[in-house]
């Protein structure tokens, strides 16, 4: 069956950073920290409806004749919406300029909030706290400290601290579709990314252990044990039924 539905739009891409600590500035804020590694997950539609999930570790330590700003720039496609924390743009943008000598437009645009979503902005009056919602909503999320990834660091083996800028790059895209689904009151940003996003992360045994067993989480079993009940609800709505709704909890949908 052809998937009738479009996701706000066909590419949407999630971003998140791990950063190390500039001690000579010394505090917390988003400009007291550089990027060492970063990650982009992916979530393409196709024409048929059918939505791919693919995902872009990146860190200077890949290819030492680019930095990290660079390397992402061209990780970002044109179009594309960019979900990504105002914090973590203005440390891109910190990190970006202090290399001087390199032209990033697409990254420009991002740092500029040009076709990016801060999902958590429309909902906390404190946006800092993305973290604790995500803990609030039991999606799983990378809590590592910038001493934490300092620590780690090694650019002779950068994956674990990859790993953790794609944790959070992927905590992220779970934490926009729960609050889209919201916002338009509708099932279908909700179970059109997380359903193909879970089975992206049973692929990731080897590649990405900690993501692999994230395909276990509640909101991941959640979707799954409502996919059923979704896809049949789909199908109604493809075949022109309109009367098909999505059943809600007071209507004797069990809560799993």
């Amino acid at each position: 069956m052809k998937n009738v539905y479009r996701l706000p739009n066909r590419v949407i891409q999630a971003v998140g950073l791990a950063c190390v600590p500039l001690h000579e500035i010394g505090s917390d804020a988003p400009l007291a920290r550089r990027p060492v590694a970063a990650a982009v997950a992916t979530v393409t539609q196709r024409d048929d409806g059918h939505v791919d999930v693919v995902a872009t570790r990146l860190s200077d330590a890949r290819d030492l004749e680019f930095p990290l700003p660079h390397l992402l720039d061209r990780a970002l496609m044109p179009g594309s919406m960019i979900i990504v924390s105002a914090a973590d743009r203005a440390t891109l943008a910190a990190d970006a300029m202090a290399r001087r000598f390199f032209v990033e437009p697409r990254l420009a645009r991002v740092v500029d909030g040009t076709d990016t979503v801060e999902p958590v902005a429309s909902i906390l009056a404190n946006p800092a706290d993305e973290a604790q919602l995500c803990r609030r909503l039991g999606i799983p999320i990378d809590s590592s400290s910038d001493k934490e990834v300092e620590r780690i660091w090694s650019r002779h083996a950068p994956e674990p601290v990859e790993a953790i800028a794609l944790g959070r790059a992927v905590s992220r895209l779970m934490l926009w579709a729960h609050i889209a689904s919201f916002r338009t009151a509708s099932p279908e940003p909700f179970f059109e990314t997380m359903l193909p996003l879970r089975e992206w992360m049973d692929g990731q045994g080897e590649a990405a252990p900690t993501i692999y067993g994230w395909a276990t989480s509640r909101p991941m079993m959640r979707a799954a044990s409502f996919a059923g009940t979704y896809r049949d609800y789909r199908r109604r709505v493809a075949a022109g039924d309109t009367d098909a709704a999505w059943v809600s909890f007071e209507e004797n949908l069990l809560h799993t």
